[in-house]
Parts: structure tokens; sequence; C-alpha cells
């Protein structure tokens, strides 16, 4: 069988990708902010902030508006509204800092089903109360709940679903169920509707499959009730998803780990230096990445096109990445995080170069695609790496400290993104510096983790056996 996928793997991928729409909101953002042109009567069609603030408002129109957005809808167009563009995201990155600490703790604590199904209900309605505002008051409350849910998948759903699949299945997940996918449907779901309040009705209605797939197909993950010594109901989960699979399970051996709490993981010799590393390259990659999606309405083309493009080029690249990971056994964590770095530095320089000499054309866009797709490589490394690097009892507290460092860098995202409106190169620079920074850290300081046993994820050599079915 395929990378030995069986039906109840195939379901965990599928939910993971239909969870992620819920994620799919930081591309929302794009589009929510984005601002056509416009022109005063019979005018000229311009950007200038002077004509749209002295034209009369019943001359002034926007020149083929191919979204009705947020900005647009609220007036946050020019002069002081206009920082209310920036806000829409940051109050969203400030709810998924919250979330990271939050659900993760919760997670750890009560369990990965509870929480996750928790988080999709939250994700649901902040969807739901996005398209029902009326008032930017009750807009940010429900962006600000929207990045709670984030957080949630991000950190909680992303343990559970790396916790119930084999440890090759890891990279197939990222490969085929990705971030990419939830770009081309947000980007379609934007399409269709041309508004965002509709946009926001169907989002929040694409997520009711995901629901009922962590409610009624996927069961909490074995590993977390073994790293809690509730052994039975463990058993009662590997059946159920024996069952799901349709394949017959065996009793197999499985080491005893201590139970810790996330206090007591980063008190640990060695563990809290390692910790340390991950924060700080999820912290830098955060800035980079999200400051390059906020930038991207800024591309010279048709606004669909461009996020189709990212979207598309995306998936095919985690397809070549999964062949290069399975082909190349010396294809390690290591070495896929640096040469992304690598990687995203060179593209960024280039469009550095391109903006200097005021070049805007088709390698621009080639160029930055390449750009994403190296940022988006260097994602897959650190979640892999948290995830791999973390015993269970902390595995959620832990990977939400991470994110909690990559929504720090996030809040920084928009202030980047308006500091371009004086000068053009400060994302593509920004980027270039911290990937450097990124690159010396990640070569001198992260350890391999590549295809480790999640459930024998240890720090210290107490261990015992226990019967635990084999999945």
């Amino acid at each position: 069988m395929f990378y030995d996928v069986n039906r109840f793997h195939l379901c965990a991928f599928i939910t993971w990708q239909l969870v992620n729409f819920a994620v799919g909101q930081y591309i929302f953002n794009i589009f929510s902010i984005h601002v056509p042109k416009w022109k005063c009567g019979d005018g000229p069609v311009t950007n200038n902030c002077t004509i749209y603030q002295n034209c009369p408002k019943n001359d002034l129109s926007f020149v083929d508006p191919v979204f009705i957005s947020v900005a647009m809808d609220f007036d946050w167009v020019c002069g002081s509204s206009v920082y209310y563009q920036s806000f829409f995201s940051l109050i969203q990155y400030l709810g998924v800092l919250v979330g990271t600490v939050l659900f993760g703790t919760l997670s750890d604590s009560f369990g990965r089903k509870p929480i996750g199904i928790l988080v999709i209900f939250i994700a649901i309605f902040s969807i739901l109360g996005t398209g029902f505002a009326r008032s930017r008051h009750v807009l940010f409350t429900a962006r600000f709940f929207s990045g709670l849910s984030i957080a949630g998948v991000l950190v909680v759903i992303c343990a559970w679903i790396m916790e119930s699949i084999l440890s090759h299945q890891r990279m197939v997940i990222r490969g085929f169920f990705n971030w990419g996918w939830t770009r081309v449907f947000i980007t379609a779901v934007c399409f269709l509707t041309r508004e965002w309040r509709s946009a926001s009705y169907v989002c929040a209605a694409c997520l009711l499959p995901a629901l009922l797939m962590i409610v009624f197909i996927i069961p909490e993950s074995a590993i977390w009730l073994h790293s809690k010594g509730r052994n039975t109901e463990m058993i009662e989960s590997e059946i159920f998803m024996a069952r799901i699979a349709g394949v017959i399970y065996e009793p197999k051996e499985h080491k005893i780990i201590q139970s810790k709490t996330f206090m007591e993981t980063i008190k640990t010799k060695g563990l809290f230096r390692k910790l340390s590393v991950l924060w700080i390259m999820w912290f830098f990659v955060a800035i980079c990445g999200f400051a390059n999606d906020l930038n991207s309405n800024t591309l010279a083309g048709n606004l669909y096109l461009n996020q189709v493009l990212f979207g598309i080029l995306l998936v095919f690249s985690k397809i070549v990445l999964l062949f290069v990971d399975s082909k190349y056994e010396n294809f390690k964590r290591r070495t896929l995080h640096q040469g992304s770095q690598a990687g995203m530095i060179l593209c960024f320089a280039i469009l550095a170069t391109f903006l200097y000499n005021d070049y805007h054309g088709v390698g621009f866009l080639i160029v930055y695609l390449l750009g994403t797709m190296f940022i988006e490589y260097t994602w897959d490394a650190v979640y892999l790496c948290a995830i791999e690097s973390m015993e269970t009892s902390s595995r959620a507290s832990a990977t939400g400290s991470c994110s909690l460092m990559a929504r720090l860098g996030s809040l920084l995202a928009p202030f980047l993104t308006y500091a371009n409106t004086w000068w053009p190169p400060a994302v593509y620079i920004t980027v270039i510096v911290l990937g450097t920074i990124n690159l010396s850290i990640s070569y001198f300081f992260l350890q391999e983790t590549k295809n480790v046993n999640l459930d024998e994820v240890h720090v210290d050599d107490d261990e015992e056996k226990v019967p635990m079915m084999r999945r």
C-alpha cells in the first residue's frame, strides 16, 4: 500500500485538509484589505488619496473592483482610517497568540479531541460573526476569535493528527494535504462570491464536514492516552481506529515515559536549549511569511490569478518535496530547513534588485512565487521539528510555545507592509536579513528528528514496557 496508508489514515489526511480551511482566514485577510484604484467622475484612474478625500462621494468610483473588500465597505482607504487595514490582520494575529498558549495547555491536560471540537466550533461561529458584523467593534471581536481557532488548529489538531498516523506518513500529509489547497480554496470562494460577507458565510459552511469528521471519525489520540496512563481508553481508541481502517490489530510493547508538564519539560537538562532554537526559528519565519503574504496583494496582475498560482505552486512543490524526502535517505530535517532558507534569501535578494530597477514584469512574479515556495518549505521544517522533538505529555504545549513566538513575529508583519508605503523594499530586505540569521542558527544548533516514533520521544532513560495495540 502507498506509504502504508489505510482507510483510517486517509480519513485523518482528509480531516487535516478540511480543518485547514479555518487557517485559510489568513489568506482571507489578503482579499479583505484589497483596495483597487479609483477615479473621480470622468477623471484619470489613480490611487492618489488627495483625489479620494476631496472627491464628492457621488462622483467617486472604484475601477473594475474584483472583490468588494472589508476595507472598501468600511471606507478604510485613505486618511487616518487606513490604519484599520493593518488592525484587521493584527487583531487576528493577537487571537492566534493567545490561542497558542490557551489551547496547547488545555489539550495536554484534557485531551486532543474535546479541545479540537471546541476549536472548530469557535472557527465556525467566528467566521459567521465576521460576515454578520455591522460595526468595526463586532468585526474585530470576530476576527480575534477567528485567530483563537487558527491557533487551535495549528497546535491541537496538528498534534492530534500527527499522533494518529505513522512516522513516515508525516511528510505525506505535508505533501498532499497542505496549505496550497487551502489557498486555492479560499481564492475560489472569494472569486465566486466577489464580496467579503458572502465569502465568510461560505467559509463557515465549509467547516461543517471537518466538524463531523473530528466528532465521529477521528478518536482521541491513543498516544496522548498512553502518556496519561489511561490504557483501557487507549486500547478502545486503537480498536476504533482498526475498525475504521479495516485491519486486524496486534498487541505491541510500548515504552512508558514519565508524564511531564510543560514547565517540567523545559527544566529538563538540554531541552530548553532545543526549544529555544525552535522559538527563534519560528519567530523569524513568521515575520517573513506573513509579511510576504500580506504584501502579495500589491503585486501587479490579477489578484485571483496570483493567489491561485501561489497555491498551485505550493501543491506541486510539496509533492516534489515528498518525493525527495522518500527517495533520498540523507534528506534530513536540517537539510530541508537550511536549503529552504538559502533559497528564500536568494529569491528575495533578486526581488529587491528588481524593485531597485523598477522592474515588475513576469520575472518578478516567477521569483516571488519561488520565494514563497521556499518560505512554505521552511514552515514544513519547523512544524515537523517541533512535533518530533517534544514528549507527548507536553507536545501541544511546547508546539504552542513555538507558535506563540511565531504569532509575536506575525504581529510585526502588518507594520512591515505599512513600511512598504514609505520604503518599497522594506519587506524584501527584512526577509533577507532575518533569513540569514535563521540559517546560521539552524546550521549550528538545530537537531535532527526525522522519522522518530512520537510515542517514544523522551529526555531520560527511566522507562518500562506495557502492551499497546499496533496501529
